[in-house]
């Protein structure tokens, strides 16, 4: 089946046979993942209190079908404060020469180990199993301590980071966990939306504009979960299509958009207050990472190339019923255009 040829009313089926993961592949993937992880803290940290967790798509359930790409964060210990850059670079650089031997991880029963140079931040190597034609690529990004052992990080800990004054998102992953939970915990109906969002991005935009600074998939994800929560009221029943065609509506839109939530981070403490209204001035499109107050997760990208392609999606079969288009659910403009605000419970 094809997205541009799958009658919209079809669309929920066009998920499930097309987009969901095949049990078996996930489960090889999932036991690759356990193989790495038992490396990293017996080859790599050893006798060190660390927490190795998965992250992005594998995290948060809603990996597509035949993805092999997988995400890890690191959290260390040893780590106490933000301006703690220099040794986050040494630990880099320790996980990287340990990597390079690529014995210890052949010694757990992989075929072949190759590092990919040239990753911010993170050590990326890909690896082939005895049981998969193809290769499967982590991606390891070490971190400062877990911050949310017991829910939601303190005030402190957002004022500390603010205060640190390094580029935006510099410490996401950081907050990885808050980042996994935000999109984990959502009701199965989103999480096909979601994937279906990311199938139509990686097919239809990334993979014919490959050298293009395109917005990450977590920035999609957030603004598709943005036009459920406000278009559905988070209802946990709706229509897939009318999801679809919202999300390529908004991607027109996106010079206006301004979004935020405060989830975890919240205007009681006046440096966070004035430090969030200050972000929410800068130059559209603004997403707010609702773990992160300095990570603006849409700015610096080719938007205008993901709105021309929403803008050829709107006129395929899947946005049409009967040659009918699909109607978007109802966004008020100023809903994004004047830094419309989610909270914990749903819309303000």
């Amino acid at each position: 089946m094809e997205l541009f040829y799958t009658p919209a009313s079809k669309l929920d089926t066009f998920v499930a046979k097309c987009l969901h993961p095949h049990k078996e592949c996930k489960e090889e993937v999932l036991e690759a993942v356990r193989t790495v992880k038992k490396f990293l803290w017996q080859q790599c940290f050893p006798g060190k209190n660390v927490q190795v967790l998965e992250v992005g798509s594998f995290g948060n359930g809603t990996v597509l079908r035949d993805s092999t790409e997988v995400e890890l964060v690191a959290f260390l210990c040893c780590f106490r404060s933000f301006r703690e850059t220099e040794d986050l670079d040494n630990m880099l650089d320790q996980l990287s020469k340990t990597l390079c031997s690529c014995q210890g991880l052949l010694a757990f029963d992989l075929k072949d180990v190759w590092l990919v140079e040239e990753v911010f931040r993170a050590i990326a190597f890909t690896i082939w199993t005895k049981n998969l034609e193809g290769p499967i690529t982590f991606t390891i990004m070490p971190a400062y301590r877990d911050l949310v052992p017991h829910g939601g990080p303190s005030a402190e800990v957002y004022v500390d980071l603010i205060e640190a004054r390094k580029p935006p998102g510099n410490f996401s992953p950081s907050f990885a966990k808050l980042q996994r939970s935000f999109v984990k915990h959502r009701p199965a109906k989103l999480k096909s939306l979601l994937r279906l969002v990311k199938h139509w991005y990686l097919k239809y935009v990334k993979a014919r504009c490959p050298i293009a600074k395109l917005p990450p998939l977590y920035a999609l994800e957030l603004l598709t979960i943005y036009a459920w929560e406000v278009g559905t009221k988070a209802h946990e029943r709706f229509h897939l299509d009318r999801g679809l065609v919202t999300v390529m509506c908004l991607l027109q839109e996106y010079q206006s958009l301004c979004i935020y939530w405060t989830n975890y981070y919240k205007f009681q403490n006046p440096i966070i207050e004035a430090f969030v209204r200050e972000q929410l001035k800068k130059e559209r499109p603004i997403i707010l990472d609702p773990a992160d107050p300095t990570y603006n997760v849409a700015y610096g990208y080719r938007w205008d190339i993901v709105s021309q392609r929403a803008r050829q999606c709107l006129k395929q079969c899947c946005c049409h019923n009967n040659k009918s288009p699909v109607p978007p659910w109802y966004i008020k403009p100023s809903h994004y255009t004047a830094c419309f605000r989610v909270s914990a419970k749903g819309c303000d």
